[in-house]
């Protein structure tokens, strides 16, 4: 894989990803106006992580080159990441979907080989940055990884008040203890 296709790979999961958040909250707004708003904040999180992969494309771009490879990726079923997304997203696209079915799928998402992958980027935006002899930009990628901590325990909490699923709610706080 080339760093060109995995920025690819990387941007279009972070944008499937908020399409499908996006869709929870339009089929489970109606609910209560606090998941409408829970759902709406995890896909422009999403969203936000699909501006800084194309924000990161230039650096490393500039640093390395689009077509240089990255073999370190080998262990990150790319496959499978791909294929539980398209299983979820035709899920959500069925419209007959429960809150505690989104959360199981929110809890999948979140705990999926995919943060693997937009972490990896950003081990590589590192370098890039390092190179680049900017170091004020190595703020924002910090700022990156403590706002995935802070998206994870969104999505925790929100899971914790609205969920009615005890085995669902213990499922959440296992992928916060993960993502410390």
């Amino acid at each position: 894989m080339t760093l060109g296709e995995l920025f690819n790979l990387c941007q279009d999961i972070e944008l499937r990803q908020a399409k499908l958040y996006a869709s929870l909250s339009l089929l489970l707004g109606d609910v209560d106006e606090r998941i409408a708003r829970f759902w709406e904040q995890m896909s422009t999180e999403e969203w936000q992580h699909h501006i800084l992969v194309d924000f990161g494309r230039s650096l490393c771009v500039d640093a390395f080159g689009i077509d240089s490879p990255v073999p370190e990726l080998s262990n990150i079923p790319v496959q499978q990441i791909i294929d539980a997304l398209d299983a979820h997203e035709q899920k959500v696209d069925s419209g007959n979907i429960s809150l505690d079915e989104a959360f199981e799928i929110a809890i999948a998402i979140e705990g999926s080989e995919a943060d693997a992958i937009y972490m990896h980027l950003l081990s590589i935006m590192r370098k890039a940055i390092q190179q680049s002899d900017q170091p004020y930009l190595m703020d924002r990628i910090v700022q990156v990884e403590k706002d995935m901590v802070s998206h994870v325990d969104g999505l925790v909490q929100a899971t914790q008040k609205f969920a009615k699923d005890a085995a669902l709610i213990r499922k959440a706080h296992r992928l916060k203890a993960e993502h410390v």
